[in-house]
């Protein structure tokens, strides 16, 4: 017979949960507690977890690791609008990822890097806009992608090498570009050393 704990833990674990843990796995990386290889092998692991005796095996040895709020609804940032006119910009590094984020780009260029950031939601809807610019949305190697825009006079990059984790988050990009490019690529982590070097 199994006991009350048991049975808590074989119980089906939410996208809030699974989200949670890789905050925590990323929080685990980022202070060096996990090396990049054990970090991403988890992190797909995680977004791939069923149960929360899956998420806790992943967790346990980790500094900040306790017994979480099980389910609840996922709690998005706040949608997101980063412009470049005449300029750039670029959002690199840990951020937290918007449910929705709209990129513009006039006579500009801008990149999104979404390899060290934090997934707010398991579905993100990029709309990205480029007009004599460019962009280039960068992603790490579990994340699944959907891309499909339109180009006049200009690329929109419709795929994307690689396939995703199954349960990692989904990114959708839409938009379009006129005499400019919307890029996609799929792009592995680089270990503390390399990012020092550029």
């Amino acid at each position: 017979m199994s006991t009350p704990a048991s049975r808590s833990g074989a119980m089906r674990a939410g996208d809030t949960d699974r989200i949670q843990v890789a905050q925590l796995l990323t929080d685990a990386a980022a202070s060096g507690t996990l090396g990049l290889s054990e970090y991403e092998s988890r992190l797909s692991r995680a977004y791939a977890a069923q149960t929360y005796d899956e998420l806790d095996r992943l967790s346990a040895d980790l500094p900040g690791a306790v017994t979480r709020g099980r389910g609840g609804p996922c709690r998005p940032a706040p949608s997101t609008l980063l412009l470049a006119i005449l300029t750039g910009y670029e959002r690199r590094g840990r951020w937290n990822v918007p449910r929705r984020l709209t990129t513009f780009a006039l006579w500009g260029g801008g990149v999104v890097d979404l390899r060290y950031a934090d997934f707010t939601s398991p579905e993100v809807d990029i709309r990205s806009y480029s007009i004599m610019g460019g962009q280039t949305i960068l992603v790490p190697p579990e994340v699944n992608v959907d891309s499909r825009g339109v180009a006049v006079m200009g690329s929109f990059d419709h795929g994307v090498d690689g396939e995703g984790s199954a349960g990692a988050p989904l990114v959708r990009i839409r938009g379009f570009a006129l005499w400019g490019s919307v890029g996609v690529k799929r792009k592995r982590r680089k270990a503390p050393a390399d990012t020092a070097e550029g």
